[in-house]
């Protein structure tokens, strides 16, 4: 028995030797095919990967099953399995420096880490404005309008973009306008302003995917009862906060794909980018540089680029933190097609349950756009077709849904106010989602989706 103990004690003591030599490596840095020459324990002392092995897909699926977002790794081999490691000046990477340091993102983190960071209202919240149409159909000339403005702010915000890479600084004042424009919008009929930004967005541009994340956005900030400069902040912040990604994308061309860990990393660097091209636009709120820096980091600690927690995260990136991630699900990349908005939103609830992303802004996202997403196709229980065209209060699963085409394949009158239905109130359901005509999405159980956002 005591020579029993004693062995355990030793075991014990060399996990504790071999933890002084390593170096904590986010299990998301491992790179699959690199070799390693000590062998990698948990916590505990249990041997996770024997000394010679190979790190692959299964093991980094293994520790992700173990909720291990990070694992210990012997310094001789941090640089060989993970670039965080290889690219520092020292073997550890200090999550806290992440990517890279500039004087900017230095005074950005001292006001980060002095806790000053709160969102108080200075006036009524928008929400308490907002027109509710309840079980009615769109404007058609308006959304007419609204299709040729997005297509306006989008070629002019493009410009802008590029325009601040090349040195021509915009004016502060030609983007708050855009915002404010939206908030206009948004309180006068939500549903046909969001549904409009997603079609008029087909054409995937960085451009448009800003004016969708700031649209998005700030409906999630009026759901969560921010008043209208709060809302309008939001707005701004994600009409701006991607612009660093054209200078990424002129240097590794489409983002939009599966990325190399070099190529993983340019992109991760974007936010300081975006930084640097704002820092000279006159008339942009202080909050502005904050929350741009901001919106890619996640509450769990695993976004970049300086691996900060919720606590440590602006509100406003947060909300659009959920914007930005529901936006890039709903849109095709080269090696994936679309998610279906129906399976999107599923998806994004179960990233909550990790604090992948925040709960608040998620839930007010399901209170804005239903489970079955305004804009989105559905068949009802009757075997019609359907889109869903608004929102009903709480009632996540009975949108308000205008008939597009009868159960036996014939198309519906669109004119036809007896086609928009209350599904709270009628004796039809949503039988199942639909693909997006024309859009080639897919559901969650397809292989071709990877869970990358």
């Amino acid at each position: 028995m005591t020579t029993e103990i004693k062995e355990k004690l030793d075991q014990t003591d060399e996990a504790q030797d071999e933890n002084q030599e390593t170096v904590s490596i986010r299990v998301e840095d491992l790179i699959v095919g690199r070799k390693i020459n000590n062998p990698i324990y948990d916590s505990n002392g249990v041997l996770l990967l024997a000394a010679g092995s190979v790190v692959n897909s299964r093991f980094k699926q293994l520790l992700r099953d173990r909720n291990m977002p990070d694992v210990n790794i012997h310094n001789q081999d941090a640089a060989a399995v993970s670039l965080s490691a290889a690219f520092s000046g020292d073997s550890a990477l200090d999550p806290g420096q992440g990517i890279f340091s500039t004087e900017l993102t230095e005074k950005l983190d001292k006001l980060i880490e002095s806790g000053s960071m709160f969102v108080a209202n200075t006036g009524p919240a928008v929400r308490d404005s907002m027109v509710i149409h309840g079980c009615k159909g769109y404007d058609q000339e308006h959304r007419e309008k609204l299709f040729e403005q997005q297509q306006e702010f989008g070629e002019s915000l493009d410009g802008m973009m590029r325009g601040a890479l090349n040195g021509d600084v915009p004016k502060g004042s030609e983007i708050a306008g855009m915002a404010a424009s939206y908030l206009t919008q948004l309180t006068a009929d939500a549903d046909s302003v969001i549904s409009a930004a997603a079609e008029a967005g087909k054409d995937e541009t960085l451009s448009q995917h800003c004016l969708q994340m700031s649209l998005l956005g700030m409906a999630i900030g009026t759901e969560l009862n921010l008043d209208e400069t709060n809302v309008r902040n939001i707005g701004l912040c994600g009409l701006v906060h991607d612009w660093g990604m054209v200078r990424v994308q002129d240097k590794i061309g489409s983002w939009r794909r599966k990325l190399n860990p070099i190529d993983r990393m340019e992109v991760q660097k974007h936010p300081i980018f975006s930084l640097e091209m704002l820092e000279d636009v006159a008339g942009i709120p202080s909050v502005v540089p904050v929350v741009c820096y901001q919106v890619h980091e996640q509450p769990n600690g695993l976004g970049y680029p300086r691996n900060r927690t919720q606590n440590m995260i602006h509100m406003f990136a947060r909300i659009l933190n959920v914007a930005h991630c529901y936006v890039s699900l709903t849109t095709s990349r080269e090696d994936r097609p679309a998610l279906m908005p129906y399976a999107a939103m599923e998806y994004l609830l179960r990233q909550t349950n990790d604090k992948t992303i925040d709960s608040a802004p998620m839930r007010a996202l399901l209170n804005l756009l239903s489970l079955f997403p305004v804009g989105s196709f559905v068949t009802l229980t009757d075997g019609s077709a359907a889109r869903v065209i608004r929102r009903n209060q709480n009632l996540y699963t009975s949108p308000i849904v205008q008939i597009i085409q009868t159960a036996d394949g014939k198309a519906a009158d669109p004119m036809d106010p007896d086609n928009i239905l209350d599904l709270n109130k009628s004796h039809h359901e949503i039988d199942q989602a639909l693909p997006t005509p024309g859009k080639d999405e897919i559901d969650l159980s397809s292989e071709l989706f990877d869970g990358q956002i």
